[in-house]
């Protein structure tokens, strides 16, 4: 049987090339440019929404803080009767958790969205029941704000702090019209910004579950809306975990048609937060999230990872980190999946600064590249699909390399089953040896039916 490393490797150079066919089409080549520095990295897409215990300290600290674990996203939800929120007058518990996660995430240096929704107790609320503003009348939702506002002053949670003012409003976390959605983004949003103590806070919006579309009209209402009242959020957020044939689902074409809304409503330009990443039902798996990380660092856009778990009263939902973890019983210890293992190479492994990446102009393979002081580095991923791609890394002279000679090229996979499976360290596919030239080297990335969730790493070592 061939060794795997050297199906996964194959050099295309002037020695060889003439004797190889290509296995991959143009469409299919992403490409490093390590003549380009994208300064240090930031590790954009390690963060997670929920994924913490209630229980200070459960999750042993080195799980988070060797996967770069820097954003973090909660408010208590899933919790049944008689904890369901603010809305049923059972809000104790939920603040409880939301400030236990809050104070984790400050151990780890960590920066925290607020769920008010969660908070409020959208899940556990149909259209029965009464809403914010309904008849016009706020002065519930007022108290609301004033008590989550007198209690993150009473327990210093300032640090860090960043107000999600309503997530997914379109999905189903809203059950009125959309005009009073958006006074009741602009209503909280100004009770935030003109509170004498908590002014500064950060403001996040609007959260929707859907990427920026020109039909879609939660969208240009929004960014109308805030830019005629000047309630434009410090972030703008929305989601990328729809079906993966959607092209809006994909950060390179859902920035651009973003800026061209915000532009037409004449709303400020603000930083951008993509606050929830993975289609769970197809990409919980380390090929796509490198293919999403990829993304999150090329435009410099910060993520988090999705997560839908649930158990009994979402205990799994807070719980595992976002599906980065898993222990069958209480009584086990934690351990890390594939996912978690390429977090943790990501960044603890990948120092120096960021080169220049293009992605597959198929949208369906990426790459993350660093250049260290000891060597290059790159992370692959392919957005579920199995195929041949191929990656050329150019300008290696830039890096310090020689243009051209042999490159030993060490492959690490980070393979993946399920979210429970264990992969105790990346698995080693070997060294192989190639004859390169004219500055650069490509190599053909096969994903086969037995590798198509594998995230790949290859390090570069001349000869």
């Amino acid at each position: 049987m061939t060794p795997l490393y050297q199906i996964l490797l194959m050099p295309l150079t002037v020695s060889v090339a003439a004797h190889i066919v290509p296995r991959w089409v143009s469409e299919a080549v992403a490409i490093v440019d390590l003549a380009v520095n994208k300064g240090q990295p930031q590790h954009l897409a390690s963060g997670v929404i929920y994924g913490i215990p209630d229980e200070p300290d459960q999750i042993p600290d080195k799980f988070y803080t060797e996967a770069g674990l820097h954003w973090f996203r909660a408010g208590g939800a899933q919790m049944g009767a008689p904890n369901r929120g603010w809305s049923w007058g059972e809000m104790e518990q939920r603040w409880e958790s939301t400030l236990s996660n809050y104070r984790t995430a400050r151990k780890y240096g960590g920066k925290f969205q607020l769920l008010l929704h969660d908070l409020w107790g959208t899940d556990f609320t149909d259209e029965s029941r009464m809403w914010p503003g309904d008849n016009g009348d706020w002065s519930d939702y007022d108290q609301f704000l004033n008590v989550i506002i007198q209690r993150i002053i009473d327990n210093n949670m300032i640090a860090g702090m960043h107000i999600d003012i309503w997530n997914e409003p379109e999905w189903g976390f809203w059950k009125r019209p959309q005009a009073q959605w958006l006074d009741l983004f602009g209503r909280t949003f100004r009770r935030f910004r003109d509170d004498p103590v908590l002014g500064q806070l950060q403001i996040i919006g609007p959260s929707l579950s859907l990427p920026p579309n020109a039909s879609n009209t939660w969208w240009t209402n929004f960014l109308a809306y805030v830019a005629a009242n000047n309630t434009a959020p410090d972030h703008y957020s929305w989601h990328h975990i729809e079906a993966l044939d959607n092209p809006d689902n994909d950060l390179q074409n859902s920035l651009v048609t973003f800026e061209k809304l915000r532009e037409a409503a004449g709303a400020p330009k603000k930083l951008i937060n993509i606050n929830e990443y993975l289609n769970l039902g197809d990409e919980l798996n380390p090929a796509a999230t490198v293919w999403h990380l990829s993304r999150f660092e090329r435009y410099d856009i910060p993520g988090l990872r999705a997560n839908w778990r649930g158990g009994d009263n979402g205990s799994h939902l807070r719980d595992f980190l976002a599906s980065l973890l898993w222990r069958d019983d209480k009584s086990l210890p934690y351990h890390p999946n594939g996912d978690w293992q390429a977090l943790k190479y990501y960044a603890t492994n990948m120092t120096g600064y960021r080169a220049g990446t293009t992605g597959s102009s198929d949208r369906l393979f990426d790459a993350y590249a660093t250049v260290g002081q000891d060597k290059v580095r790159v992370l692959t991923g392919v957005r579920v699909k199995t195929g041949t791609w191929a990656l050329t890394i150019k300008n290696l002279g830039a890096a310090g390399l020689p243009s051209s000679g042999q490159m030993a090229i060490q492959t690490w996979g980070f393979t993946y089953k399920i979210p429970e499976t264990e992969l105790a360290a990346p698995t080693d596919r070997g060294v192989a040896v190639h004859q390169y030239s004219n500055d650069e080297i490509t190599i053909a990335i096969y994903h086969t039916e037995e590798d198509w969730k594998t995230a790949w790493a290859f390090e570069l070592n001349p000869v």
